[in-house]
């Protein structure tokens, strides 16, 4: 096995690493998407 995938795979660091990744990109995910619906709020109520 290549010696970097064993070092993400086979050592509790790397599935920090891994672990912390998918976190990130879930706030990510999670921020556009909460500030695209209040956008929208606005916008809704902006046009009554």
């Amino acid at each position: 096995m290549h010696p970097i995938l064993r070092e993400i795979l086979m050592e509790p660091v790397g599935w920090l690493a891994i672990g912390g990744s998918i976190v990130m990109v879930g706030i990510s995910v999670f921020v556009a998407l909460f500030v695209r619906r209040k956008v929208r709020e606005e916008e809704k109520k902006r046009q009554r």
